[in-house]
């Protein structure tokens, strides 16, 4: 098993499993928990998502665009939950972004979620530009804003009003 670089794990109260995976799978939900400051997504086939993102990073505009790629591995080990490897492609900023959800049933209305990135590069000129320190904490703070907007979120909607 691959050591992450970046993990977050969090227990969501008034989250369904099944609907949060459902959720994943919409435009409308990467928009609800998107920490930067403004992202255009939507899904150009059942399991990738485009997105235009702009955002700020220690005061330098970014402006990026791309696909995350969203691979459903289904339930692994016993215990362990529903796993999800995700990957970036086709953005000229972000080389390699490897990693996955992992999502658990603890009850029928309380559900566990982790993110695990794995491998995180940046090409070389936007590395120049921020430095490579600087981009895996800039990635660990927006994991970690959209982890918050999603707890914030569903404390008080339904998953349902995001399918």
């Amino acid at each position: 098993m691959t050591s992450s670089i970046i993990s977050k794990v969090v227990e969501l109260d008034n989250c369904n499993k099944e609907l949060l995976i459902k959720a994943f799978y919409t435009a409308k939900f990467w928009e609800t928990v998107n920490p930067a400051k403004k992202m255009e997504a939507k899904f150009i086939s059942p399991n990738v998502l485009y997105t235009k993102v702009i955002d700020e990073i220690v005061n330098i505009p970014v402006e990026m665009e791309g696909e995350l790629v969203l691979q459903d591995m289904g339930e692994q080990a016993e215990g362990k939950g529903r796993m999800i490897e995700l990957n970036v492609r086709n953005n000229k900023d972000i080389k390699n972004l490897e990693g996955r959800l992992r999502i658990k049933e603890i009850s029928a209305n309380k559900s566990k979620l982790g993110i695990f990135i794995n491998q995180f590069s940046l090409n070389s000129n936007f590395m120049n530009l921020i430095g490579k320190n600087v981009s895996e904490l800039a990635l660990r703070s927006k994991i970690t804003e959209m982890v918050r907007n999603l707890e914030r979120w569903v404390k008080n909607n339904s998953l349902n009003d995001l399918l």
